[in-house]
């Protein structure tokens, strides 16, 4: 995965199917926010190793509510959870949630520090609704 570049929402879907199977759900929307963010980010390989390093220590892990730092358990909101990937000094957040099948992931944001737009509050509520809109 390290080495292929990023075309479109096609080419990370079929990686992450090839490497995890059925371990993760991913929302459409989701796919294309990874594909848009990861692509202009200057970072895409760190960024993409860091994503299939992080999917594997939650496989790992088993019980993701106490998780090391990078994953964090927005309580606030649920069964609502977030991953955090940085490089070169820029913060991206990854939504998910639990349903019967895993771990589902709704949305990917670049989170700049204090500002409201980039804040968790409009964006749980976009994943929120993506989550319930697949039920």
């Amino acid at each position: 995965m390290d080495t292929i570049k990023i075309k479109d929402s096609t080419d990370i879907k079929t990686m992450l199917e090839c490497r995890f199977g059925n371990a993760f759900e991913f929302h459409p929307a989701f796919y294309e926010e990874f594909v848009d963010l990861v692509g202009k980010s200057g970072s895409e390989d760190k960024l993409k190793k860091q994503f299939v390093n992080r999917l594997e220590a939650i496989i790992a892990l088993g019980d993701i509510d106490y998780g090391p730092k990078w994953l964090e358990h927005l309580k606030k909101y649920g069964n609502m959870y977030s991953l955090h990937l940085d490089a070169d000094s820029k913060n991206y957040r990854l939504l998910f949630s639990r349903n019967k099948k895993g771990k589902y992931f709704l949305r990917m944001f670049y989170e700049k520090s204090g500002k409201k737009a980039t804040g968790y509050a409009k964006n749980v509520e976009i994943a929120i609704s993506r989550r319930d809109s697949k039920n």
